[in-house]
């Protein structure tokens, strides 16, 4: 793929993490320290952030989660233009050419709970010399709310992989998710999810 499509989707991978990290982090640190009675000690709790898992997926492959629990991001985001693979298949085109594009409205913020990364490997995971990596999955368990946009080009599916969508012109559009998962993927030959870049709605409704 080429260097800007790179550059892109870096940069939109880069906003992603950026927002979940502002939905954990506190607005503002103290550096000092102070004693805890025995009461506030007490009331403590603590668990881990993250879990790492190692299973197979439906296609043999090896695949490692990393899960981050308890984090919730809500936004109203607006991008004048968002564009994703753009490459040979068939013809070269771009995966997905969204414009005007509006993450949640001024009154209906798109809610994302609970994010993940998988990756799917073929061949020997403990081996260096004969894995491959197949894809790779940023998502969210949970997704509610709307997203708006000129889908010029749209790639993925709205209802768990059942209709895979590949570099279709949807128009002007809006999907509604109602807490179903969603994930952006990277595939090379479509294991796990469509070859290239996609965005893969567990459940959503399309209008018009």
């Amino acid at each position: 793929m080429y260097k800007a499509a790179s550059r892109k989707i870096g940069i939109f991978l880069t906003g992603f993490i950026l927002l979940a990290g502002a939905a954990i982090v506190p607005p503002s640190l103290c550096a000092g320290m102070h004693e805890l009675s025995d009461g506030e000690m007490a009331a403590i709790y603590a668990h881990g952030f993250s879990t790492f898992t190692l299973s197979t997926d439906t296609n043999g492959n090896s695949l490692a989660t990393i899960n981050f629990s308890g984090v919730t991001l809500s936004t109203w985001t607006e991008i004048q233009s968002m564009k994703v693979g753009y490459y040979l298949k068939g013809t070269t085109a771009w995966d997905n050419d969204w414009t005007t594009v509006s993450l949640g409205t001024s009154s209906t913020d798109l809610v994302a709970q609970g994010f993940y990364i998988k990756a799917g490997f073929s061949g020997d995971i403990t081996n260096p010399a004969t894995r491959q990596l197949e894809y790779v999955q940023i998502g969210t368990t949970s997704l509610t709310g709307p997203i708006s946009a000129n889908f010029n080009s749209f790639s993925g599916s709205l209802d768990n992989g059942v209709t895979n969508i590949s570099r279709t012109n949807l128009g002007a559009a809006t999907i509604t998710s109602s807490g179903g998962g969603f994930y952006l993927s990277l595939s090379r030959n479509g294991v796990g999810s469509q070859m290239g870049y996609s965005f893969n709605w567990g459940s959503a409704t399309k209008t018009p």
